[in-house]
Order: structure tokens, then sequence, then C-alpha cells
């Protein structure tokens, strides 16, 4: 009788056991799909705020471009454009042409001087002074003999909108200067509020687009290198987002965005072809590029698209 009542009681604390590791069991479920749903709608979130972000800053092409696919994850080039007002004037301040290959694993990128005179005997600056972006682009397309497959345009004047949403950056100076009542001293310079960075670019003036494109790039290198951490990113995503449209306009749809998050993420290492020029003798600030230097760089240029 007392092994009866023993044994009973025995798989009754076997099934109390297995109660409280069936509960256990449901809690951990329980927890982890809440964990499951609330990752899921963050995720919803941001994957709805990018296809925002990317949809603001949509725009036709300035000129019909040659269609890639990069589902297929084809090689392609980018136009890059850098606008900026100069005397209340758009002014080209920059063209880059980038080449992304998955194969390579890398984007290279070549710089076109807007002010240097080239063979042809014009510049990219007066070509978009008379007939804007889409001649920049046949320009730089006849000059490297590739075509374009995707533009993206960047507004310097709103660069400051970037800096604002990732917090800060810090750039190095090479001059005291004032300008809007913000006084930036020699050495480091941490420009925090989008106020800053305009009047660190009211330095610019139209007889002084090398120092404007100087102080620019230093800009743009220090919000890519603070864009680099995942930490900021996280962090800043919402403000990221709602600043991008600002800064700038492609022809890269949300598709093309979703494509290059899928096959190309490994080509984001950047290799930089550069193009040397000469100065014009008799004249301090002009230079030249020359068809032999040009070609050096082409034929770079084309190998790192095969």
């Amino acid at each position: 009788m007392v092994k009866s009542r023993v044994a009973e009681n025995g798989r009754q604390i076997k099934r109390g056991n297995k109660k409280k590791k069936r509960k256990g069991l449901k809690i951990f479920l329980f927890v982890l799909l809440f964990f499951i749903i609330i990752l899921g709608a963050v995720g919803g979130k941001v994957y709805f705020d990018l296809k925002t972000a990317v949809t603001k800053a949509y725009v036709n092409p300035p000129t019909q471009m040659t269609f890639v696919s990069l589902k297929k994850k084809a090689a392609f080039t980018t136009a890059i454009l850098g606008i900026s007002k100069i005397d209340g004037k758009d002014v080209l301040v920059s063209a880059n042409l980038a080449a992304t290959n998955p194969r390579l694993q890398q984007t290279t990128v070549i710089n076109l001087s807007t002010s240097a005179i080239l063979p042809d005997k014009q510049t990219l600056l007066t070509l978009y002074n008379s007939k804007g972006e889409a001649a920049v682009i046949k320009e730089m397309e006849k000059l490297l003999q590739v075509k374009i497959n995707k533009f993206v345009g960047m507004n310097f004047d709103q660069m400051g909108e970037l800096v604002q949403a990732i917090g800060d950056v810090s750039i190095q100076n090479a001059n005291e200067f004032t300008a809007q009542g913000f006084k930036f001293p020699q050495g480091t310079v941490a420009l925090n509020k989008a106020e800053e960075v305009a009047a660190y670019f009211t330095l610019l003036n139209a007889g002084d687009t090398k120092k404007a494109f100087a102080h620019q790039q230093e800009a743009v290198m220090a919000v890519v290198s603070k864009l680099k951490s995942p930490r900021v990113l996280i962090r800043h995503y919402g403000q990221i987002l709602t600043a991008l449209p600002k800064v700038f306009k492609t022809s890269f749809n949300f598709g093309n965005v979703k494509a290059l998050a899928l096959n190309y993420h490994g080509a984001i290492r950047i290799k930089k072809i550069n193009i040397h020029s000469d100065k014009v003798e008799g004249q301090s600030v002009v230079t030249t590029i020359s068809q032999a230097n040009l070609d050096l760089a082409k034929i770079q240029f084309q190998e790192s698209l095969k």
C-alpha cells in the first residue's frame, strides 16, 4: 500500500514536472514569438521608410541610358554629378563616373575635373552651363568610351541636412575664416548643424572652385566615413532616410536598391583612378587634360568593368 502511494506520488511529481516543462516551453515560445513580432515590426518600418526615401529621391535620368540587369549581377556604371549654387546659379562642381563590378568585388571611381580643358577643347563646366546634365553625361560616355547605366545627382548645398542627421562630422580646415556668424579655426573643426555646413561652404565663390570642391569633398568623405558605422546607422536611421532625398536624386528605383543590397554588397571596396592634368602656360588656374592621360585612365576604367 505504501509502495503504491509512493509510486502514485512519483507519477504525480513526474506529471507536475512535465506540466512545468510544458509551461516553461510555452513561456519561452511566447517570448521568442514576441521578439520575432517586434523584430518584424521594426524591420517592416525600416523597409517602409527606406522605400519612401528612395521613392522621393527617384528621378528619370537626364538622358536615355543603357539598361543593365542588376538582378543578374551585371557590372554597371553610374554618373555622379555634384551641384552647388554659387552667386545664385547652379554650378557643376564635381563629375565622377563609377564602375561597380560584383565579380571584382569593387567599385572603381574616376573623377573628371569640371574646369579642366578636355581634348575636344571644352570643359564639363561650360557644357553644363549651356546644355545641362544630359550633355555632361554624353560627354563622359564619349571621353571614356563606355555606356552609362545609372545617374546620381548630389546637391552639395543640402549636405548639411545629412551631417545634422548623423550627429556631427569632423573635418580638417586649412585656413581660419568666419562666415554667417560661424568661426572656423584652422585645424580640426566639428560641424554639427546644417547651418554650420552651409556657412562652411559660403567661402566659395565663382573664382575659387578648387577650394569649393575641396571643402565639399572633405564634408562628403567625413559623412561617408561615419555612415560606415552600424551604430550610427541604427541610431539615426530615421533622420538619415529623411535627409537622403534632400541631398540626392537618382535613377535607382526601389527595386534597383533591393537588387544592390542582395547582389552587390561585396562591391563596396573603392578603387580610385586619377586623371593627370597639366597647367596651361601663362594661366595659373587653368588646367588641361591631354588625350594621352585620358587614354591611360580610360583603359583602366574599361578594364574595371570586365
